[in-house]
């Protein structure tokens, strides 16, 4: 957008407001861009013998694939699978202790927040624990 002459844009979000010399105010809607998040979920091992002891954690590092963060703080919340399967804002899973060996899928929905000129979007991707 070019500022008018004389004039001042001012900006809340996606509504800019020209105003031009004389006092005349012009509104514009502008409409953000799409946000570019892509990530995929992969396959992570969880030992048995160590998960009959205590509780394990999981880095996002292991568990995602992260290819573009997008645009804004990206989130994570889990959005089907097993319940001893916990899913942290950052992304971290928890393995409760006490979960039998196995292969558990577990969805988790990715959000990048947007932010000044780009939308959030929400991903899902699906993780899986193999406990062996």
């Amino acid at each position: 957008i070019l500022e008018p002459e004389g004039g001042y844009i001012e900006s809340t979000g996606m509504h800019r407001i020209l105003t031009a010399d004389g006092g005349q105010a012009t509104h514009v809607i502008i409409s953000k861009y799409a946000n570019t998040l892509d990530v995929k979920g992969k396959t992570a091992n969880v030992k048995y013998k160590k998960l009959k002891k205590a509780t394990q954690t999981v880095e996002p590092a292991k568990v995602y694939t992260i290819t573009d963060p997008g645009q804004g703080d990206l989130t994570f919340k889990k959005s089907s699978g097993n319940k001893k399967i916990k899913v942290g804002e950052d992304g971290t899973i928890t393995v409760k202790k006490g979960l039998k060996k196995g292969k558990f899928r577990v969805k988790v929905k990715v959000r990048a927040a947007g932010d000044y000129d780009y939308n959030f979007v929400t991903k899902t991707v699906t993780v899986t624990i193999r406990v062996k």
